[in-house]
């Protein structure tokens, strides 16, 4: 299938001396935070799993491959913090009323857009209480630890997620989830915008077009945060040296 392709600036190009920063990560003031593994975008019935499944089979199935190497990385990164008495933070995605009607316009029109594609089979977003509304078993929260329910991409928009972790004492969160490229973008953008140290894991989150999140992935490590992988985040955890790689390298190759 042709590809739509986009010309990156080669690391060697892009102005660093105009965007260079070294963020001050404190491992005691870190959380991680699992956006959006909820059972709608990987297995349930009715929902965008189901919907991309019967339409792009292909798509769905890599999606999923790269998504069970996502919940290994989350599985390895939630045994750490917990390990050590770091907060873990979750957050779900969804209508939160049952007719739908307080997300927004243009999720309301997407949702019947792709009811149709599918003769009424499956839709995109669950509703709260949804099967599909969940949490994925394989990396679920414990009874202690939050879980922030939310209808829009960014978690600081219809969470108080920012005033829990700022009296909590948390200045600097580690993203992981879905999608890479969608919320676990905007709720990192947002974070780092309102002051907070942000490190995205590049192995540790999937969607659906993998090349959409390595573009992002780069883009975000040059203007507002870390990328790193979850291999060298645990072993910046653990030896509490400062990490060496920070950002998702773009090399032309020769």
């Amino acid at each position: 299938m042709p590809r739509f392709q986009i010309d990156l600036l080669d690391d060697s190009e892009w102005p660093t001396a105009g965007f260079s920063f070294a963020l001050p990560i404190h491992p005691e003031r870190t959380a991680l935070v699992v956006v959006d593994v909820q059972r709608y975008a990987l297995d349930a019935a009715g929902n965008l799993a189901d919907t991309v499944r019967r339409l792009y089979p292909e798509l769905q199935a890599g999606f999923e491959q790269r998504a069970d190497r996502m919940i290994a990385n989350i599985q390895r990164l939630l045994s750490c913090f917990r390990a050590d008495n770091r907060r873990v933070l979750y957050t779900r995605h969804g209508a939160q009323s049952p007719d739908g009607q307080d997300l927004v316009l243009r999720r309301r029109g997407r949702e019947a857009e792709t009811r149709e594609s599918t003769e009424g089979q499956s839709g995109h977003m669950p509703r709260r209480g949804d099967p599909g509304y969940a949490i994925d078993n394989r990396v679920a929260p414990q009874a202690d630890e939050l879980v922030l329910d939310k209808n829009t991409s960014s978690a600081f928009h219809t969470t108080p997620i920012d005033l829990y972790l700022r009296n909590m004492g948390i200045d600097t969160l580690v993203l992981t989830g879905v999608a890479a490229d969608q919320c676990v973008l905007a709720t990192a953008i947002d974070a780092a915008d309102r002051g907070f140290h942000v490190i995205l894991t590049s192995d540790a989150v999937a969607n659906l077009d993998p090349g959409s999140a390595a573009a992002t992935q780069i883009l975000f490590g040059r203007v507002w945060g870390y990328v790193m992988t979850t291999d060298d985040l645990l072993t910046w955890l653990q030896t509490e040296q400062p990490p060496d790689r920070t950002r998702l390298e773009a090399r032309r190759s020769v």
